[in-house]
């Protein structure tokens, strides 16, 4: 039976947190009823149930040269790895692997999993460097993986309407600028780098995209990569293959109704 909510019945996996709390997974009856919870963020597929897991490994770096004939020993080095684990077996999906060091004096990547749309994970990844410069940078990088199907998927090029979104967040970006005509001059409209997934107090899904342009390192505001600045924009249609999630089914609506205050991550459907 294919993945979506079109199927009646069955059960849901929920995850989600409520306040500042680590995330939970609910398992949901149809009517809403919680069956069990667990740590965690558990996300289901016709295979089964997979827990998403991550951990942090260190990365070897380089000693460089610095003015003068001085040397800067290697620094710190640390990575994460992000892994779907599927329940009761030793299969793994590999999703995010740390980063070689290579020639970095110092390294620091991250990764967050920042929602999901059924089988679908949405990740952000951020990779601190320091190559012994005049200062360090930062890294940004979006990553939509089909737990289904067991592959990164390409949903930035799924994304309609990009001219649009692009216009709406150039005028967002032209407001913090102190003489905008100058700021665009030389450069290219903004670039869609990431979309994210929310949801309503009812469970209907909502997609925000970012879209980053090149700025200096002073200019630059933190929310992307380094020499950037970005705006956020409502996307006013999902990708086709997020569709059938769009709305969700009875189960999840009367579980968000009966537990107010958790702010939903994803659902999915067990062994759909």
């Amino acid at each position: 039976m294919a993945a979506g909510n079109a199927a009646p019945g069955g059960t849901v996996l929920i995850w989600g947190s409520a306040g500042d709390g680590a995330p939970r997974t609910w398992h949901v009856a149809e009517g809403g009823a919680v069956i069990r919870e667990e740590p965690g963020i558990v996300v289901a597929t016709r295979r089964g149930e997979w827990r998403w897991e991550m951990r942090e490994e260190q990365v070897a770096t380089s000693a460089c040269e610095l003015g003068l004939g001085g040397t800067r020993e290697p620094g710190e080095g640390t990575a994460m790895r992000g892994e779907l684990v599927l329940r009761g077996k030793s299969e793994r999906q590999e999703v995010i692997t740390p980063p070689d060091g290579d020639e970095s004096n110092e390294i620091h990547h991250t990764a967050a999993l920042i929602g999901s749309v059924g089988p679908y994970l949405f990740i952000e990844e951020r990779t601190y460097t320091d190559l012994c410069g005049a200062h360090g940078f930062e890294g940004a990088g979006f990553v939509a993986w089909d737990a289904e199907r067991r592959a990164v998927v390409d949903l930035l090029a799924e994304v309609s309407g990009v001219p649009a979104l692009q216009s709406a967040a150039e005028a967002l970006l032209d407001e913090g600028e102190d003489d905008a005509e100058a700021a665009r001059q030389g450069r290219d409209a903004p670039e869609l780098v990431q979309i994210v997934p929310a949801y309503d107090a009812r469970g209907s899904l909502r997609l925000t995209a970012q879209l980053a342009r090149a700025a200096c390192y002073a200019c630059g505001d933190g929310a992307w990569s380094s020499y950037s600045r970005s705006a956020v924009v409502p996307v006013e249609r999902p990708p086709a293959r997020l569709a059938t999630w769009a709305s969700p089914p009875p189960g999840v609506r009367a579980f968000l109704a009966q537990t107010p205050g958790v702010r939903l991550g994803g659902w999915s459907r067990v062994g759909q």
